[in-house]
């Protein structure tokens, strides 16, 4: 199985790349290739099975767009043909059509608006499937305009202030501005999603990760709606 995670050394906050490190402890014979800003992506030529980009500062998602738009009808494609994408944080803005005034991808409809007089931390729980998916967000940028939605608010911050869902899920592209590293936290989606790869292992440290996302889900789901970290 390969994985490729892009621009790693710019989209990498909060320690974001644990869920490929998690991966790594989950998956045997797993190779991954960490594409950094001046390669071209693995992606474009050979066969990829997951696709992974995490946070970043604000001031590389112009980069990063930059750097993707040559591939724009290639990673299209790829979604359309149900290869994984787990796009986490504000990555999930450069699938986008805007950011502010500035082009996206436009791979989706959403529309990003940026408030840097208001960074917004919190923390998240919400149902996708019949799961409870937990996590953090911390951004200055909120997301509209979104027509296919990935998990339900249950307590929290959805997309924007007042959405009743958080992320973008199509086909098999997961994008969400949860932060964590979202495989840790949340070990049931990690099963859902490694069901999706066809690997048919155990999650590494199953009892202590499961254990402690029991206790998490059961503190966020007793706090009020838009708690904070």
């Amino acid at each position: 199985m390969k994985i490729e995670v892009l621009y790693s050394e710019a989209a990498n906050l909060y320690g974001d790349l644990f869920n490929i490190k998690y991966l790594e402890q989950t998956i045997p014979d797993l190779t991954v290739y960490y594409t950094g800003l001046n390669d071209r992506p693995k992606f474009a030529d050979e066969k990829i099975d997951l696709i992974y980009m995490g946070p970043m500062m604000e001031r590389f998602q112009e980069v990063i767009i930059k750097k993707l738009m040559p591939y724009r009808e290639k990673i299209k494609e790829l979604i359309e043909n149900d290869v994984v994408f787990l796009i986490t944080g504000n990555a999930l803005e450069i699938f986008g059509s805007k950011i502010d005034d500035t082009e996206a991808l436009g791979i989706f409809e959403t529309t990003a608006k940026r408030n840097f007089s208001k960074h917004h931390n919190s923390c998240f729980i919400g149902k996708f499937e019949d799961m409870y998916m937990v996590g953090f967000k911390s951004q200055f940028g909120s997301s509209y305009n979104n027509s296919h939605p990935f998990i339900s608010v249950v307590n929290g911050y959805g997309l924007n202030n007042d959405d009743k869902f958080e992320g973008i899920k199509y086909r098999n592209f997961f994008g969400t501005y949860l932060i964590g590293p979202l495989l840790v936290y949340n070990p049931p989606f990690t099963e859902y999603l490694l069901k999706l790869l066809n690997q048919n292992v155990e999650i590494a440290y199953k009892d202590s990760v499961y254990k402690a996302y029991e206790i998490r889900k059961e503190e966020y789901l007793n706090y009020t709606s838009q708690f904070r970290c």
